[in-house]
């Protein structure tokens, strides 16, 4: 049988910085301070990699081996971590800024994830994070019609993805552990469903996530930890 840390270190997740979701993140982390910045499912380390150069010290974690050695190839201190049975491998209050993009959605605890964020971050430290939204517009239709919502798995199987938020639970769970939202935003509002129309190929509808954020395909808040 399948486990779910061999079916996450197979996934081929890479960085496409065309997205909305990441030219958005793009936005608000170049608002910030320069310090110590956490990448966390950082892949093979481009990510990171573009905040380095711009002035950030990057570390990040991985839970596929190889990427993590091509991360480091690439100056991003990088380290193994299976964050489904593992802690984060740093001190407490040893960074500035965390990023986890598309990461607490393959997680079978995400209040255990979060919580182990707040012992890495610094006191007022910010996190930006994203996850699918189920309740974007397009799962509404869908559930409505009795389809099944995208971006959900009711197996192990695609993407991985064992968990699923709204804006709401996630707000709720991030509040409970200590955090404030700052900022919620969305990538792009999927009123034609993402097969047919996405927002690399036009990207001026991402300002439909920032208007209705609620129905976006992908939940972002900024964060700020409180104590």
């Amino acid at each position: 049988m399948k486990d779910i840390t061999s079916h996450n270190k197979a996934v081929n997740f890479e960085i496409e910085f065309k997205e909305s979701r990441l030219k958005k993140a793009i936005k608000i982390i170049s608002k910030m301070e320069p310090g110590t910045l956490l990448d966390i499912g950082c892949s093979n380390g481009d990510w990171a990699n573009y905040w380095t150069q711009r002035g950030w010290k990057c570390s990040g974690v991985e839970v596929n081996g190889d990427k993590v050695a091509i991360a480091v190839s690439k100056g991003v201190n990088a380290k193994y971590c299976d964050l489904n049975s593992d802690k984060l491998p740093f001190d407490n209050n040893s960074f500035d800024f965390v990023f986890a993009g598309e990461v607490i959605e393959h997680l079978i605890d995400g209040d255990g994830f979060i919580n182990e964020i707040g012992r890495c971050l610094k006191k007022k430290g910010k996190l930006l994070i994203t996850t699918p939204n189920l309740v974007s517009f397009e799962n509404r239709i869908r559930i409505l019609l009795g389809q099944y919502p995208v971006f959900l798995d009711y197996r192990l199987d695609g993407n991985g993805h064992v968990r699923a938020f709204t804006p709401k639970i996630l707000k709720k769970m991030l509040t409970e552990h200590g955090f404030r939202i700052l900022k919620q935003t969305g990538n792009w509002v999927p009123f034609i469903p993402q097969k047919y129309l996405n927002d690399i190929q036009m990207p001026f509808i991402a300002f439909t996530g920032s208007i209705l954020p609620g129905l976006a395909m992908d939940i972002i808040f900024l964060c700020e930890k409180m104590e």
